[in-house]
């Protein structure tokens, strides 16, 4: 969603400057828990050394402060240029489409809300309906699941590198597309099997896979 559809407007590094204020404050935090470090593998190191009801506990704290950032940044978000003419595209070719996000349930609701955007998604997957986020490939599997899409005829549209991993973790090919937080040269780094400028690129791709498999 942000970065890919929408425009990229949340402050992640403020999230987990505030997360790691959380980690101090129970005498948690490691040297390597740095800004620099992901919330998902802060989550990741913590769990390894938390008890379960402990971690549970901590990661609840995480999410409701993400909640909050996420609940405001949902309320000022604009959508990329051409966005919603791409995903009719992608509609009237009769395809399924799924979104998962990181973001939270609240956020990304008022998101689909505002933008008018629901109903082009047979299914939402956040994080709050997972135990892990993405680059963990569960998020991926439970969405293709729901929109009742093989691996095979899945592709996936992100713009990180955690989209790129979660696809590849998954089994299915990545489409990373270059508007997001990151530059095109960490992407490529990251070795998506396309990279396009921009989600509209993406009726294009698909056409040509599907002559591609035609032949």
């Amino acid at each position: 969603m942000d970065g890919t559809i929408t425009r990229f407007n949340l402050d992640y590094m403020a999230a987990r400057r505030k997360a790691l204020e959380e980690v101090e404050k129970l005498n948690l935090r490691t040297p390597e828990m740095t800004e620099q470090l992901s919330l998902y593998l802060i989550l990741k190191k913590l769990k390894d050394e938390l008890d379960a009801d402990t971690f549970t506990s901590l990661r609840r704290r995480f999410y409701n402060l993400l909640e909050e950032m996420e609940v405001k940044a949902a309320n000022e978000v604009t959508l990329y240029p051409g966005a919603v003419e791409t995903l009719r595209k992608l509609r009237a070719r009769g395809l399924r489409i799924g979104l998962v996000t990181n973001n939270g349930r609240v956020g990304t609701e008022i998101t689909l809300r505002r933008c008018e955007l629901a109903g082009f998604f047979d299914a939402v997957v956040t994080r709050d309906d997972c135990e892990e986020m993405k680059p963990d490939p569960g998020p991926v599997r439970k969405l293709l699941a729901e929109i009742g899409v093989p691996l095979e005829e899945a592709i996936l549209v992100g713009d990180g590198v955690i989209d790129i991993i979660a696809a590849r973790e998954a089994g299915l090919p990545s489409v990373a597309v270059a508007t997001g937080p990151f530059p095109s040269e960490r992407l490529i780094q990251a070795e998506p099997d396309y990279l396009l400028g921009s989600v509209n690129d993406l009726p294009l791709l698909i056409e040509q896979l599907d002559a591609k498999g035609r032949r």
